[in-house]
């Protein structure tokens, strides 16, 4: 059984939550009642938490929830209904616990329980001390409070996730860990070249199962006006190339990659992109280096660019700092500012002359026609009480 995934969040110390809700029903320990009246607290670092899964005491052993606490810890936990079997993955930690086993495997190494897994109402319970010494956290039990407190030990990840993957960010040091499939075990890809300084988030781009982009979107300043973009091409689960993009209150998210039909073997195959905001990085899908674009050069403009569409006949960029969207085709050789071609009346003015809260125009690319003749657009007119889309063609070589 595949568990379901919840959204990505993208705050530290948070993890995908896992249901280890069992394929098939195992016998539920009775004398295991959560207490609901007397309920037991949860510190992880000095902060309290509430799991989902009450806690309980057994025979005098302190159990915890596995989904929740491994959550709260920022493990992926997987259960295997063919072997009744859980995994918890960490950066350079694996444990397998097998319910009905007195062993279990840390990296391997088999280790004795302190005592059983507990099974209530279809949830897996993990003795305390067991926790402690499986993950190296420093674990202490205040029987007057009732008050379990979990210290992490050593380096604490921000984790992310995207299609089928798992993440980890060590901030202070750059270390980044990848696993596809996310149950896999993590491993080391390389280390991001960064100089973090606000609130992080993260952006995927899945290429295929080799090639997959990812930006580490670090937005600082007061009030939120800067963005520096870590953007990095990692294949067969290592960095290969990274590049870092700055931006000043105008924040896009750059396209990653773009399909194409190969005429060599008539199948369409994926390129991915990297950008430093001036210089585009396109790679083939063995992570190569097959071109490169100047894009101060080409639009003869010195500034920082967000690429929001490519394809090998085009490229659709936007200046940071004059802010219009722009069109860069190879076809013919042109470079348009695509707000004159496609805005009339009071919305051209207005692109003209806006620069509340930052310059330029609001116009969005879509997607083109299969054959690339044509350019799709929405905009969004400030003149437009309704906040309706319009939907608008660019034809190429209309110019």
């Amino acid at each position: 059984m595949i568990p379901r995934s919840r959204l990505a969040k993208f705050i530290s110390i948070v993890t995908l939550s896992f249901g280890l809700s069992l394929a098939c029903p195992l016998p539920s320990t009775k004398a295991a009642a959560p207490a609901k009246n007397n309920p037991i607290t949860i510190k992880i670092n000095g902060d309290k938490f509430q799991t989902k899964d009450l806690p309980f005491i057994n025979k005098g052993t302190v159990y915890l929830p596995l989904r929740d606490i491994g959550e709260l810890l920022g493990t992926v936990v997987f259960w295997n209904s063919s072997n009744r079997t859980v995994t918890m993955t960490y950066p350079k930690l694996t444990v397998q616990l097998t319910y009905g086993s007195m062993n279990a495997k840390i990296n391997g190494k088999t280790v004795k329980l302190t005592a059983p897994l507990q099974n209530v109402n279809s949830r897996i319970y993990i003795p305390l001390r067991f926790l402690s010494e499986s993950t190296g956290a420093t674990v202490d039990w205040d029987n007057t409070s009732r008050t379990v407190s979990i210290t992490q030990n050593g380096d604490v990840y921000i984790q992310s996730f995207g299609v089928n993957s798992t993440t980890w960010l060590n901030r202070k040091t750059g270390e980044f860990y990848f696993a596809y499939p996310f149950e896999q075990a993590p491993t080391l890809a390389g280390t991001i070249n960064s100089d973090f300084k606000g609130s992080l988030s993260f952006e995927f781009g899945e290429t295929d199962r080799n090639n997959f982009v990812i930006t580490v979107l670090d937005n600082f300043g007061e009030p939120h006006i800067g963005f520096d973009a870590y953007n990095f091409l990692i294949h067969s689960n290592k960095i290969i190339d990274q590049k870092k993009a700055s931006y000043f209150q105008r924040y896009e998210r750059n396209k990653t990659n773009y399909y194409f039909l190969d005429p060599k073997t008539n199948l369409y195959v994926t390129n991915s992109l990297l950008t430093d905001g001036k210089i585009v990085s396109v790679y083939n899908k063995n992570g190569e280096k097959v071109k490169e674009y100047n894009l101060p050069e080409l639009t003869g403009k010195d500034e920082n660019f967000a690429v929001l569409g490519a394809s090998n006949d085009y490229l659709i960029v936007r200046p940071n700092r004059t802010g219009f969207l722009t069109l860069i085709d190879f076809k013919n050789n042109s470079v348009v500012e695509l707000y004159e071609k496609l805005l009339t009346g009071k919305d051209l003015e207005y692109a003209k002359t806006n620069d509340i809260p930052y310059r330029g125009d609001e116009l969005r690319f879509s997607f083109a026609s299969s054959d690339e003749n044509e350019l799709y657009f929405y905009y969004i007119s400030p003149f437009d009480s309704k906040d309706e889309y319009k939907k608008l063609t660019y034809y190429r070589g209309s110019n």
